[in-house]
């Protein structure tokens, strides 16, 4: 009689089945062990701030209670969101009032978008008529309707130089006032009033 509890055909097939499940097993972990070991990726690339928007040509106009007080022109703006500020170069200003017409022109400058107020850097040069103001820094202040120079200050007239240090133009009230005066130069034709 024959023993079929043994290694038979049956016992065999198991044997083979469970070397199979083996040998995948070991294959699937090895598999996971060569590419669960691969590098980590590259950092991703640093995002580059962006740019402030750039406008070529800006033009301003403060109309108050009806009537056009300044307008502002530039030939290049920069408009920096998170300060409110616009930096211009290229700066031409126009002041109006009553009776009053001042033209400024400066290389640079920065306007707050908020609180209004013009900072004027570089050769500004303010003109009334023939009245000519130069220096390096102005400022105007919208609330005192002022424009005020802090540094050295140059203003000229036929006839007339007056040098200083910090000056003031009170636009509504048409007045200057130099907190230092330096030089004044005034040039005369005939002492005996004949032309």
């Amino acid at each position: 009689m024959k023993n079929n509890l043994g290694t038979g055909a049956y016992g065999r097939g198991r044997s083979r089945w469970l070397w199979v499940v083996g040998v995948m097993v070991f294959l699937g972990v090895g598999a996971w062990g060569l590419w669960g070991r691969r590098p980590p990726p590259p950092p991703p690339k640093p995002v580059t701030p962006a740019q402030s928007p750039r406008m070529e040509g800006l033009s301003l106009t403060e109309i108050h209670e009806g009537d056009k007080t300044w307008v502002l022109e530039a030939k290049k703006a920069d408009f920096n969101p998170d300060q409110t500020t616009i930096s211009i170069s290229g700066v031409r200003v126009e002041f109006f009032g009553p009776g009053e017409d001042i033209r400024v022109k400066a290389d640079a400058g920065l306007f707050n978008t908020k609180t209004r107020v013009l900072t004027l850097t570089g050769q500004v040069e303010m003109q009334r008529g023939e009245l000519l103001i130069q220096t390096s820094v102005a400022t105007f202040v919208p609330a005192e309707r002022a424009l005020i120079a802090p540094e050295k200050v140059v203003i000229t007239q036929p006839g007339l130089i007056v040098e200083g240090k910090g000056l003031r133009v009170e636009l509504a009230a048409k007045k200057l006032v130099i907190a230092q005066h330096h030089l004044t130069e005034l040039q005369v034709k005939d002492w005996r009033g004949k032309p």
